[in-house]
């Protein structure tokens, strides 16, 4: 970090001294004697007589070589320059800058000081020189000696190349073996000795192309000028590689900056060598410390008995992360090698800072978007914490209704639980519409799209969902039934269990759970059957009976209280009653009624008072006509059980009884008189 801080700041201060003009000297461009313009600020490193010294070099040039390219002067006009250019070079360069301190547009500057060119040329000019008669375009026999002479010599040097420095590879490359002596600074290795010998192996190569690209050069020059025909062709072609070396010369006050930018570069090499060799030797141990950890780990991430994340597939993602780490530590430091590489240099400094912008850039823009955003994300906080101690404070509040410490004389106690879930339902709600506008991002067309999509999505979907948590608003106020209460809702008997916002869940008397929308619940009848416990007076159940008309009534009520008091759940207070329903064409209906504060227990208590209504009947010897008998009974068994008839009972036979007269159609003198019917 610290070699990324120095860097950075070398680099800027050297970019920022380029960038600097030269405006307390000015240096005039002058022509055979006579000023054209006056050069103001500097370029890049160069300074103002820098480069008037080099523009005078390209003017007397072109008067030698071919003053006609004066006429052929143009404008390129950049974004921040302006180039007056031949058909084959650029002659000088105009800046905004400098147009800003003369006072005229930058183009206009330039078209003005290229007129001014034109003008000396014509005007100041010398005459064009004698022209020496053409040499004899024969080809002597001693230049074809020379030619090829040196073509010979140009054959041999390539042969040697082609033969000695594989050999001197070879050499260099048996060095690996003999582990030359590594580069390092109290005893922390920079370079290893294999690095070295690489070094020398791309030395190497590099001279062999330098030395090539020369001989070829000289061979080129020398073959050339040998001939008439060719030597105008080679006076152009030196006449463009003197261009380059002119501008090399014309930077020779920068040479003590170019020194410096080569020491900065050794010194900043060897650092991130060193680095690099850290970083290879760092994240192999990291690697394998993790892989260890996950093979022998026993600790997973888990929610109460459910396994999100084993061992090792926390540390298979961790390794993941440590690749992605070292992918982007490599990438970071090369990239900030190379940009420091190319700002300790005048001429790559603009790249230089360039690429660090594109690096800091990101970063800015999000530290200052995090910055920016910090009075939102405060607020955020605030609303957050106001939120969460005012659903403490309305808990309390509740709560206190529900224990009874707070009372208001028509809120039950029952209605505290719901009610504050209603409560705190609403303050996060508020909560959340206060907290929206200042979620970075909130603002824009995205977000919105995808609220109201999610909108759209929540309406269509929750419909029935709304419905339902209205209808179990509605039943927690209306107050039809608590949680135990024995109820009939439509079809469905049963004991409440559970009644939430969206359903109610009913257990039978068979133990099974029925879950009724709170929207069915509140359209169909509610039959609460314990409701009457806690509110006197109890809970009636009553069952019939139907007896025949030959039985007194009296006698049957004292039979139906004698049954109801058997019975274990009945009340002996208050008694319980027998009402006579109806008169029927062939008995009459009794009703018999008990009291009972067990209403869940309905089923088992009408179980037992039909068995005690049976028994007491049957020990009476009345018989239950229900239904009611059409058959003749004479010569039948009775239908009261045989363990409640007495010892001996026989079955009656026919009886036979004198009739009428009047109704007898077929009659027969018996043998003592009277008259017999069957």
């Amino acid at each position: 970090m610290t070699w990324y801080v120095l860097t950075l700041v070398l680099t800027l201060t050297v970019s920022a001294g380029a960038d600097q003009p030269f405006l307390d000297s000015s240096a005039p461009v002058r022509f055979k004697g006579e000023t054209l313009f006056v050069i103001h600020t500097g370029l890049a490193a160069i300074d103002p007589a820098a480069r008037a010294a080099a523009i005078e070099k390209r003017l007397e040039r072109l008067a030698h070589v071919d003053p006609s390219l004066i006429e052929s002067l143009t404008i390129e006009d950049h974004e921040e320059t302006s180039y007056v250019v031949t058909r084959e070079e650029v002659l000088f360069v105009v800046t905004e800058q400098e147009a800003k301190l003369v006072g005229k547009p930058r183009y206009l500057l330039a078209q003005e000081r290229a007129r001014h060119i034109q003008q000396a040329f014509r005007t100041i000019a010398p005459p064009p020189l004698e022209t020496e008669p053409l040499p004899s375009a024969s080809i002597h026999l001693r230049d074809l000696l020379w030619a090829g002479l040196a073509t010979a010599l140009l054959i041999f040097l390539a042969v040697a190349a082609h033969v000695g420095f594989p050999l001197l590879y070879e050499f260099i490359d048996t060095w690996h073996e003999t582990r030359l002596r590594p580069l390092s600074i109290r005893g922390f290795e920079l370079i290893s000795a294999d690095h070295l010998v690489d070094t020398l192996l791309f030395l190497s190569r590099f001279v062999r192309i330098v030395l090539s690209a020369f001989v070829l050069y000289a061979y080129f020059h020398f073959i050339l000028d040998l001939f008439p025909q060719t030597r105008d062709f080679e006076q152009r072609f030196l006449t463009a590689l003197a261009v380059p070396l002119d501008s090399m010369r014309g930077m020779h006050p920068n040479w003590a900056g170019l020194i410096a930018g080569l020491l900065l570069t050794a010194v900043t090499t060897g650092l991130f060598l060193g680095i690099l060799k850290l970083f290879r030797s760092l994240f192999p141990q990291v690697i394998e410390k993790v892989s260890q950890w996950g093979r022998t780990t026993k600790y997973c991430l888990k929610i109460q008995r459910v396994e999100l994340l084993s061992g090792t597939q926390i540390a298979d993602g961790a390794l993941g992360a440590v690749r992605i780490l070292r992918v982007v530590a490599y990438a970071s430091l090369v990239y900030l090698y190379v940009t420091s590489i190319l700002g300790f240099f005048p001429a790559t400094q603009q790249l230089s800072l360039e690429l660090l912008g594109y690096l800091i850039e990101p970063i800015k823009l999000i530290g200052l978007t995090f910055v920016s955003s910090l009075p939102d994300f405060i607020a955020i906080v605030i609303i957050a914490l106001v939120t969460k101690y005012i659903i403490k404070l309305i808990h309390l509040f509740f709560t206190g209704i529900e224990r009874g410490a707070i009372t208001f004389q028509g809120f039950h106690r029952d209605w505290a639980t719901p009610t504050y879930k209603i409560v705190r339902f609403f303050a996060l709600v508020f909560a959340a519409v206060a907290i929206v506008p200042y979620i970075p991002g909130s603002h824009s067309e995205a977000f919105k799209g995808i609220s109201v999509f999610l909108g759209v999505l929540v309406s269509l979907g929750a419909a029935g969902s709304f419905s339902n948590i209205v209808a179990g608003i509605v039943l927690t106020y209306m107050r039809p039934f608590s949680v135990g209460d024995r109820v009939k809702i439509a079809e469905t008997t049963g004991d409440i269990t559970e009644k939430t916002l969206l359903v109610t869940r009913v257990r039978t008397n068979k133990n099974v759970d029925v879950t009724i929308p709170n929207a069915l619940v509140l359209s169909s009848h509610i039959i609460n059957f314990s409701s009457s416990a806690t509110n006197p007076p109890p809970l009636i159940l009553n069952t019939s009976v139907t007896i025949g008309y030959d039985v007194p009534w009296r006698k049957v009520h004292e039979l139906l209280l004698a049954a109801a008091k058997r019975t274990t759940h009945i009340l002996e207070t208050p008694e319980p009653f027998v009402l006579q329903t109806s008169l029927n064409d062939f008995y009459v209906t009794y009703e018999i009624n008990g009291y009972t504060k067990h209403p869940n227990k309905m089923a088992t208590i009408y179980a037992e008072l039909h068995q005690h209504i049976q028994d007491q009947f049957n020990e009476a010897g009345v018989e239950i006509m229900s239904p009611h008998y059409t058959q003749v009974r004479d010569g039948n068994k009775t239908t009261i059980p045989d363990e409640y008839l007495p010892k001996g009972y026989q079955v009656p036979g026919i009886r036979i009884w004198p009739l009428r007269s009047s109704r007898v159609r077929s009659e027969s003198p018996s043998p003592d008189g009277d008259t017999r019917r069957l």
